[in-house]
């Protein structure tokens, strides 16, 4: 509630500072569904389906890994089996061994890199999808931008979902306001 007071708070006191500062002025203001915009913005689009390729070959990788781990189990279980094989000297028992223990340790190596590869792989991906929603959105608002200069508007809201406590950003707006179409035309106008 305190944090829902403080935004109200905030913005009357931004209308209150734009109305002052503008007395002669009109408040224009238009809205938009950055959502929307980013989710059918062609490059966003395209975007997608790179990540989702990088996805699936991660994951290629990642079975490549296990199968090799488990093809190394399978030696491991069968060098035990001939450690209990009664017919072995005690020097091949020995050397059976040796063979299980250095096994159990490339076993474990191979379980490290395989954690360690899907640990890398992940905080790569999240970068990248990181970046790229910084990139595609910071695009799409210079053409917000511009249509609401265009438009002479002082003020843009976003109408794409709710608040922190869950309540609209927007809660009415006329739909002449709304520039989500004008500029989701405008950022595809390149698309293929």
């Amino acid at each position: 509630m305190k944090t829902y007071t403080y935004s109200l708070s905030l913005i009357v006191a931004l209308f209150g500072f734009a109305t002052a500062g503008h007395a002669d002025a009109a408040l224009r203001v238009v809205t938009a569904d950055m959502a929307y915009l980013y989710e059918n913005y062609h490059r966003t689009q395209e975007a997608q389906a790179r990540f989702q390729s990088s996805i699936e070959r991660a994951q290629r990788e990642t079975q490549t890994m296990m199968e090799e781990g488990q093809a190394m189990v399978e030696e491991y279980q069968e060098i035990i089996e001939q450690t209990n094989n009664p017919a072995l000297s005690d020097e091949a028992r020995e050397d059976a061994q040796r063979r299980a223990q250095e096994m159990v340790e490339a076993i474990q190596q191979k379980e490290r890199e395989l954690q360690q590869f899907q640990n890398n792989t992940r905080r790569s991906l999240e970068q990248r999808q990181r970046n790229h929603r910084e990139l595609m959105m910071e695009e799409i608002k210079e053409v917000v931008m511009a249509e609401a200069r265009e438009r002479e508007a002082t003020l843009v809201f976003d109408t794409s979902g709710p608040t922190g406590i869950g309540i609209p950003s927007v809660i009415y707006a006329d739909s002449s306001f709304d520039i989500t179409d004008i500029v989701l035309e405008e950022i595809n106008r390149d698309a293929d």
